[in-house]
């Protein structure tokens, strides 16, 4: 959540929901005129930075709907860890759709807590009335997990909107695409994935991929050698809040490389030949020198949040085909891959100068799972980005290739990273 605010809230015993304010409201803090039985929520900062991020919070509602997921159900050890995760996921799969604007989950359970509700059941009409006059949001989302059933509620204007429940998949693969089901189900959140990836059979697309170029800086991994600080630029690794650009490590420190950790390697230390082999649009060219990516992820984060690394910008044209391709060596985690597509979409708060303050996520393919291989594999994915019709005036500049693996621990290669726009010409 984009605020510069932090709420505290005290001596809530017995407090009457005409006496709680929501979060865009403030009251005196404890010692400043209030009781027992009031909420405090001190803002820290100058009046003026007050002022600010309630205006900000009040304008950005108008122009989306605000949402929080609230922490979900679940009885016993094994049940909690999961409800965890699946809220984790939901959360930031909600946290991506343009439509919302998403609480930190972290402030939500704050919220919780000071109201002395306890969420170890679905809540009574006067706990979710006391709820919804806290938050005061839009959307409320919450969960309830037994055994291996996942259950979502929607709740609008204080009621129950929609239920939608289904199974979790075992602990062997991935719950993505069970969450995205009942997303789909309760918000009518759009997910692509195709079965058939990518389509071989025209001749003249495939002479476009052989021949246009290709659209990734740094499809290779070469550039860091070159770079001042010996890092990948046009990379950016990803681990939950931590953002850095792979460094180049030696084919000794990355036999040694520490856990969830993202570097440009050389081929060699994925331990297989062909790196270079077979892509299409590079046909006969063996790169077994040079560097490809590694990533190193661990046994915990591959069961929670995942390890991705993402590239820059990637200019494309909207509702024109592309390919993407890449080559890959897993030694036991999953790789999920995605291209995201963004559209110019600025507010009045953000610096109208920062690419990431005024591109928004309009458009999402992910490709197919992997799994652990032997060798060098091929991923690829034809694509065509092109934002839903209801954002039919945002068009479709740029891309960002998303390399996002979990599940398993262990080691991720990848090398050869490539769009082509593959689109017939115009007659």
């Amino acid at each position: 959540m984009n605020r510069i605010t932090k709420m505290v809230m005290v001596g809530l015993a017995g407090a009457a929901l005409a006496g709680v304010p929501t979060w865009g409201q403030t009251r005196p803090a404890p010692g400043g005129g209030g009781g027992v039985g009031d909420v405090g929520i001190v803002k820290t900062g100058t009046a003026a930075d007050v002022a600010a991020a309630h205006q900000a919070d009040t304008q950005r509602a108008a122009t989306k709907q605000t949402l929080a997921v609230l922490s979900f159900i679940a009885k016993g050890d094994a049940d909690k860890a999961l409800a965890e995760k699946m809220r984790f996921a939901v959360s930031q799969k909600m946290g991506r759709d343009p439509r919302f604007v998403r609480d930190d989950n972290v402030e939500v359970d704050q919220a919780i807590s000071a109201l002395q509700v306890t969420l170890d059941t679905w809540p009574s009409d006067d706990d979710l009335e006391k709820i919804v006059g806290l938050l005061d949001r839009d959307l409320l989302i919450l969960g309830k997990v037994e055994g291996r059933t996942l259950t979502l509620r929607a709740y609008r204007g204080g009621k129950l909107d929609k239920e939608v429940s289904g199974p979790i998949p075992d602990a062997k693969e991935s719950p993505r695409q069970a969450v995205e089901k009942l997303l789909a189900d309760l918000v009518q959140m759009r997910f692509v994935v195709r079965d058939v990836e990518a389509d071989h059979s025209d001749p003249q697309i495939e002479k476009n991929w052989l021949d246009r170029p290709n659209l990734v800086l740094d499809p290779d991994f070469e550039l860091a050698v070159k770079d001042k600080d010996n890092q990948a630029q046009d990379w950016g690794a990803v681990l939950g809040p931590k953002r850095w650009h792979p460094a180049i490590a030696t084919l000794g420190e990355a036999e040694g490389l520490g856990e969830d950790q993202v570097a440009v390697v050389p081929k060699a230390a994925s331990g297989v030949p062909g790196a270079g082999d077979g892509v299409r649009g590079l046909a006969g060219v063996r790169n077994e020198s040079g560097s490809c990516l590694m990533m190193r992820m661990s046994k915990n984060t591959a069961e929670n949040n995942g390890l991705a690394c993402e590239s820059t910008w990637v200019p494309v044209e909207d509702g024109k085909r592309y390919r993407f391709a890449v080559r890959y060596h897993s030694t036991g985690p999953t790789p999920r891959l995605f291209i995201k597509g963004f559209a110019v979409a600025p507010d009045q708060f953000g610096d109208k100068n920062d690419p990431e303050a005024v591109r928004r996520e309009y458009y999402r393919a992910q490709v197919l799972p992997r799994h652990a291989n032997k060798g060098w594999g091929l991923i690829e994915m034809d694509f065509t980005p092109k934002a839903l019709e209801k954002y039919a005036d945002k068009k479709i500049q740029w891309v960002r290739v998303d390399l996002y693996i979990y599940l398993q621990p262990g080691d991720v290669f990848f090398d050869q990273v490539q769009i082509k726009k593959i689109e017939r010409d115009e007659r």
